[in-house]
């Protein structure tokens, strides 16, 4: 089941650092709620530098702490979803 992006407000801070525009009006995020919160982050281009899909991803993990992020169609999203699941923030960075 997807939800509406209105109740985690805190996503409307996060900043995609190349274009400086908010992921969300980007269209970047997609929230999905099923047993657990999951914030799936599609970076705009398989050309962005990994540190700044990194940041991205760390920055959606301390703002909705309880949410699974998930770096979705990039070559090292396995990679960074694994690595900040691991960080398990709590609201944190």
């Amino acid at each position: 089941m997807v939800v509406d992006l209105e109740p985690i407000d805190t996503l409307n801070d996060i900043i995609e650092p190349e274009s400086g525009i908010p992921v969300v009006k980007l269209g970047l995020l997609k929230v999905e709620k099923s047993e657990k919160l999951r914030v799936i982050y599609t970076p705009p281009s398989p050309f962005v530098p990994p540190i700044l899909v990194i940041k991205v991803a760390v920055e959606i993990a301390s703002k909705v702490p309880n949410a699974e992020v998930i770096v979705d169609r990039y070559f090292l999203g396995k990679e960074i979803t694994e690595r900040v699941k691991r960080l398990g923030y709590r609201g944190q960075i």
